[in-house]
């Protein structure tokens, strides 16, 4: 897999805006924690972390999380193509969309309380398509928001079935979308040249990035009105996803490029590293306040537990 396939496929809410940025992550491919065990555990300040990865397969990034600690995600198949996956309590469930061609067999991303979640595929010509993956596995494609767009990619929905992401024109320019009850809506951040709404929580409050002069900002909005959220030092910063109690995760990068996850919560950031990582990268959070993402320039997925919850690593790997 090549360094840019390992970009764009492993953190599917975001990784092409980590692409896109100046400098993209640069790191070994280290393995700080057994891959043979499926998981491992390490306690670093307010949370408890564990490392995931899908059995057989490389490259796992772990994307979405629910209330039911489903966890939704992609990885490397043998084949050397992206299959989706869902995991809990030890099962997994291998997400591959049938017609799919080319490097995205199936990618999952959010998934909401539900059971319901969204993905990509690639076709023959190398447009991605968006779904839907209900929870008894029925597959719904997604229409396309306007003619000729290129890649259309659901990242965030709510309880309610309200999909936000973002879509590619035929001049591969990046535009936001919302998409209620069969109608897209686009929305384009006033002067910027990209633009990706990457969650949403069941108060209609989203949550995304733009980009302006070869930088990303992350935003909020909420009834109509947003409002910038930089990392405070940070070059640039994403926003990823957003839980129905206001919390926020993405990623930021300081000067030198090291991207590293964050927490927004109460007016406050906390930064989301694994332990021992060389970078890391949070792509969702759930009602619960569990945190997932990868790290390691793409090669791993982890679940961050709040310490003060009681999970015993089962919720997600059973016998760990």
């Amino acid at each position: 897999m090549s360094r840019n396939h390992v970009c764009a496929a492993a953190l599917l809410i975001l990784a092409v805006a980590g692409c896109e940025s100046t400098r993209d992550p640069v790191a070994p491919r280290g393995e700080n924690f057994s891959r043979s065990t499926g998981a491992s555990s390490s306690v670093s300040g307010n949370y408890d972390y564990v490392a995931f990865d899908v059995p057989g397969g490389n490259y796992t990034s772990v994307l979405g999380v629910n209330s039911s600690s489903l966890v939704t995600g992609n990885y490397e198949n043998a084949d050397g193509t992206v299959h989706g996956f869902l995991a809990r309590k030890g099962a997994i469930t291998d997400v591959s969309i049938p017609g799919a061609v080319g490097f995205y067999n199936g990618s999952l991303g959010p998934v909401n309380d539900l059971g319901d979640a969204a993905g990509i595929y690639s076709d023959g010509d190398d447009v991605v398509h968006g779904f839907i993956r209900s929870r008894d596995g029925t597959i719904t494609e997604l229409p396309m928001p306007v003619v000729g767009a290129l890649e259309l990619d659901p990242a965030g929905l709510n309880n309610y079935g309200t999909l936000v992401g973002y879509f590619r024109d035929a001049a591969f320019r990046a535009h936001g979308f919302i998409l209620r009850n069969g109608t897209y809506e686009q929305y384009d951040y006033p002067g910027s040249t990209s633009t990706r709404v990457n969650g949403i929580n069941d108060r209609d409050v989203m949550v995304g990035q733009f980009g302006a002069a070869g930088v990303q900002h992350a935003f909020i909005m909420e009834n109509g009105e947003t409002s910038l959220l930089e990392f405070p030092g940070a070059v640039s910063t994403r926003a990823a996803a957003i839980n129905n109690r206001g919390d926020i995760v993405g990623f930021y990068n300081n000067s030198d490029g090291v991207f590293h996850g964050f927490l927004y919560s109460d007016g406050e950031f906390t930064t989301i590293d694994f332990p021992g990582s060389s970078d890391s990268f949070a792509g969702g959070i759930s009602n619960k306040g569990v945190i997932v993402g990868t790290y390691n320039e793409f090669s791993f997925g982890f679940i961050a537990y709040p310490a003060h919850a009681a999970h015993g690593n089962t919720d997600v790997l059973a016998g760990h």
